[in-house]
């Protein structure tokens, strides 16, 4: 597993050297749908981490854990119960109590409960695990999507905040509540608070609650089934367009999912749902935990995947590390990859009759496929089959 991390760290590195000036302080980050970032855990061992804000702990991953040298040291540990995104009251999970020294760039943490989750299920090969706000909001912090990197302020100078505007946020139980105006269309207004979750690679995400005060009747919808969409288990949700979403600035024709789950965090809860990284990349952040107050800056980011709903009509997980392919976790009802024969759970393993397993990481995130694609897929039985995908339309 060693082999691994370090060659994933080498593909950080070189990734990073891309990016223009990053202050003194900072730490580079990649971002992929999630933040990316290098860091050691007990003092030595390298590890890819995730920042999410709407996270508290240290969490490492099942696999990576199963291979690595931290798993050989004398940690104690024992069981808890923990919730998630997905359609369940939560489940069992192992966690560590022994403390666990954290380190990313000078930033350091020992963090005391440490939860085994199935990571790589939801997020990918990429993430050795995921840190929260225990560690990250100990200070201030700058959040700078377009050049890479989180950078760490001992104190925010009146300075600092030039072109910056104070958000309309709230600060409670360890996550931050941003008041945002959601316009479905010019009968339909909804404001509240989402919450701010760098974890959640989509744009907007509603909850299920909220999703039971709209009139969808005239809308064009797309019905989707997830596997493992987040800690709590598997899920639904339907995407729709809104005509605007309102943060700072006014966002148009945005691609909105919603849940159709009636447990997890993304059920009943008190705030309209998520703020996730299709809408935040567009910002530098400052979040001044401490004096309970966040900073929004526009940049120049010309990312539109707000606006833009999926073309395979599915998506899929790199678990390399595992096996040799990518596994469908999330399929389209009556989309194309489903009416091409594709199922939850198949293995992509190859692409246009090239293997995904010699992919680097690089070369997957610029992978842009259009038009007639086959994929060649090794179902459930271990008999394998290409499958031919027209990728054109967007499922909505």
């Amino acid at each position: 597993m060693k082999s691994i991390v370090l060659s994933v760290l080498c593909v950080l590195a070189t990734c990073l050297s891309g990016f223009g000036q990053i202050p003194q302080g900072a730490i580079p980050i990649i971002y992929d749908g999630h933040l990316y970032m290098k860091a050691t855990v007990v003092d030595t061992i390298p590890v890819t981490l995730i920042y999410d804000t709407g996270a508290d702990f240290l969490y490492l991953d099942k696999d990576y854990m199963e291979k690595s040298t931290l798993n050989k040291l004398p940690l104690h540990k024992g069981q808890a119960q923990m919730g998630g995104a997905g359609n369940s009251e939560g489940k069992k999970v192992t966690i560590i109590v022994s403390p666990i020294n954290v380190k990313a760039g000078k930033v350091t943490h020992q963090e005391n409960i440490t939860p085994i989750i199935n990571l790589r299920d939801i997020v990918g090969c990429h993430a050795d695990g995921m840190t929260g706000n225990n560690m990250m909001l100990k200070k201030a912090l700058m959040i700078n999507y377009n050049d890479g990197y989180l950078l760490p302020l001992d104190v925010v100078k009146p300075e600092m905040l030039e072109g910056y505007t104070k958000l309309p946020a709230q600060f409670a139980d360890n996550r931050i509540f941003v008041d945002c105006e959601l316009t479905i269309d010019p009968t339909q207004t909804l404001k509240g608070q989402f919450v701010l979750d760098l974890g959640c690679g989509s744009g907007v995400v509603l909850t299920n609650e909220t999703l039971k005060t709209l009139n969808l009747e005239a809308k064009n919808k797309a019905y989707s089934f997830m596997k493992d969409s987040g800690f709590g288990g598997d899920g639904r949700d339907v995407t729709f367009r809104a005509d605007t979403f309102k943060v700072l600035d006014i966002f148009e024709n945005v691609v909105i999912d919603a849940s159709l789950n009636t447990e997890g965090a993304l059920s009943k809860r008190p705030y309209l749902g998520l703020l996730g990284n299709d809408i935040l990349c567009h910002y530098d952040l400052i979040i001044d935990a401490k004096n309970k107050q966040i900073y929004a800056k526009r940049n120049n980011s010309e990312d539109l995947s707000y606006q833009h709903s999926s073309r395979m009509h599915m998506s899929y997980v790199n678990r390399t590390d595992t096996g040799d392919g990518w596994i469908v976790r999330c399929l389209y009802e009556g989309g194309k990859a489903q009416a091409a024969g594709i199922e939850i759970g198949d293995v992509i393993i190859a692409i246009n009759g090239r293997a995904v397993k010699g992919m680097s990481w690089e070369e997957e995130r610029d992978l842009k496929l259009k038009g007639t694609t086959i994929f060649t897929i090794r179902k459930s039985d271990g008999t394998t089959k290409d499958y031919t995908v027209d990728i054109t339309d967007e499922i909505i």
